[in-house]
């Protein structure tokens, strides 16, 4: 429904859904920093997990912990994890855009990482097909994030897991935030 405003002005109002695409194993206090970032502007945000596991580190544990922090985003969150087609396809990145293309009538942030791949390709590339595209994709902004934390990242997480679990849930998780009990789920999560 429109407000007065809106319809005295004569705009349209349209949700606003964050996109946050991404491996995710585990999903650490950048991520949830970034995906707050996003949804600032949003109505509501989904997660989109690829489904290779890492080091270990599950599609569903990944989903389980995000589960976790999205009690904390201060808007819905749904968490979904992006299966593996048949013909390969299935990433978070191909999501994104399947998303785009069967929601043309809500505004879409796709949220990217501000940091290259380290082979000289920028995580914001993979979305330059909207930006290329305006014409087709008017309500898709891409959203280049800055960084949210120094120096995190899942290849440091994941060997830490399996040497000490709690010091690696207090090295990733996000601080002061989540509650003795929250970590204690994760740490099940991480273990089981």
């Amino acid at each position: 429904m429109q407000t007065f405003k809106e319809f005295y002005e004569g705009g349209e109002t349209h949700e606003v859904v964050a996109l946050m695409p991404g491996g995710f194993k585990p999903p650490h206090r950048g991520h949830f920093k970034a995906f707050k970032y996003l949804l600032q502007d949003a109505d509501r945000g989904i997660v989109m997990i690829g489904h290779a596991e890492r080091d270990g580190i599950t599609a569903e544990q990944s989903k389980a912990i995000w589960e976790i922090y999205a009690k904390y985003a201060g808007k819905p969150v749904e968490v979904v994890i992006i299966k593996e087609k048949p013909e390969g396809a299935g990433s978070p990145v191909i999501a994104t855009y399947d998303y785009a293309n069967a929601n043309k009538d809500i505004k879409i942030i796709v949220g990217a990482g501000d940091f290259d791949d380290g082979k000289g390709k920028r995580d914001d590339a993979r979305y330059n097909y909207f930006k290329n595209n305006v014409e087709k994709y008017p309500l898709v902004n891409v959203v280049t994030i800055p960084p949210q934390e120094d120096s995190i990242k899942g290849k440091i997480v994941r060997p830490l897991i399996s040497k000490d679990i709690d010091e690696a849930i207090d090295y990733f998780a996000p601080r002061d935030l989540l509650s003795e009990t929250d970590k204690d789920a994760i740490k099940s999560i991480l273990t089981a």
